[in-house]
Parts: structure tokens; C-alpha cells; sequence
């Protein structure tokens, strides 16, 4: 179901009018388990898609995906946000309780309306965030996320690709991050680990 999913909504993805490049590069840029494993407060302010500004504070009390990508990636993004399709499609009712973000790192090529089109291609239910640079920095900081653009050809500067951290973070109802899931990691997993984590709390 997932691999004819991301078939799918690939195929849909090539009638847009972001232009996807051809090639990409894709380093599994995975943050230090250290780093994620402190309990603070992951904190961030960045503008959904149809200009509303969303902070950290706005989803206390509901579980959290946190996946940060860009529109123009032709294989490791649309992979994931299939699996997190599949995932909140697993969860029925149990999506009451989590809400899922996509934080594009290309927010100069990533627009509000062709983001919240893109999104809409895997599950309308995923809030699409963007924000100018530093704010964008600052909450892949908060998540020890990176990312880094690639420019093969100087002389063709709109012809790049963007390396970023292909993992899932999730977040716990107190903004604290709790658990990485893998970029490729099977939706049945991700989903049982999610029920359980509701399941505590509700306890």
C-alpha cells in the first residue's frame, strides 16, 4: 500500500507548477542522540499556509510529528509524508490527539498556496509551515535538524538540491522530543508506538 501510495502521488505531484529537479542529493543528516534525548521544550513561531502564525504553545496537550523537508525533493520527502498518510490513516480516531507538521527549509521556492496544494496530494490534515530564514533555522535548531543546499552549478543557481534530516521527531504533549522515527521506518510500527503513547497519557 505505501510503495503504490508514493507511485501515486508522485505521478499526481508532476502536474504542479513547482518545478522538481531532476537529480538530488540526499545525506542522512541525523541529529546527535544526545542532543535530542534532553527534555526541554522544542520552542518555534513560523506561519502555516494560509498565514496564521503557530508557536510551540498553540499545540500543548496534543502529540506532535515534526518532519522538515522541501517541495523539490523528488524521492526521501514524498517517501515520508506517504508513510505519515498511512500513519495517520492507521490512527483513525486517534488523530484527535496528534497533529503532524511539515516544515519546508525552502521557503523563497516553497509558497504558501503550492505548499498547502503539495500537502493536500498525501493528507490535508498536515499543517505546512514556512517562515523567513531565521525563524526557519531556529526551529531545525530546536529540533537538532539540519539541512544544507547544493548548488551544482553556479552558473544555474535555481538548479539546486537540499540535503536535510530525513527522520520523523515526535513530540510529546509538553513540547518535549521523545522519539526519532527513521526515515523508511514501516507505518504499522510508527503507528503502534503512537497508540501506546496515547494510550500512557490518557492514563
Amino acid at each position: 500500500m505505501q510503495t503504490r501510495r508514493a507511485f501515486l502521488i508522485t505521478t499526481a505531484l508532476s502536474g504542479l507548477s513547482v518545478a522538481l529537479p531532476a537529480w538530488a542529493q540526499h545525506a542522512t543528516l541525523e541529529p546527535d542522540m544526545l542532543a535530542d534525548a534532553e527534555p526541554h521544550r522544542r520552542r518555534y513561531l513560523m506561519e502555516d499556509t494560509y498565514g496564521n502564525i503557530v508557536k510551540d504553545e498553540d499545540l500543548q496537550g496534543k502529540f506532535v510529528l515534526v518532519y522538515f523537508g522541501y517541495m523539490g525533493c523528488p524521492d526521501v520527502c514524498p517517501t515520508s509524508l506517504s508513510t505519515i498518510a498511512d500513519v495517520m490513516e492507521k490512527l483513525g480516531e486517534d488523530t484527535d490527539d496528534l497533529a503532524v507538521l511539515f516544515v519546508t527549509v525552502d521557503p523563497d521556492r516553497d509558497t504558501a498556496q503550492e505548499l498547502r496544494e503539495y500537502l493536500g496530494f498525501f493528507d490535508e490534515r498536515i499543517i505546512g509551515l514556512r517562515g523567513p530564514k531565521a525563524y526557519t533555522d531556529h526551529m531545525v535548531k530546536a529540533f537538532n535538524a539540519r539541512y544544507e543546499f547544493h548548488i551544482e552549478d553556479p552558473e544555474k543557481p535555481e538548479e539546486y538540491s537540499v540535503d536535510h534530516t530525513a527522520s520523523i521527531a515526535f513530540v510529546d504533549p509538553g513540547g518535549r522530543l521523545i522519539k526519532r522515527f527513521p526515515h523508511g521506518m514501516h507505518p504499522d510500527k510508527i503507528t503502534a508506538y503512537i497508540q501506546a503513547a496515547i494510550r500512557a497519557a490518557e492514563q
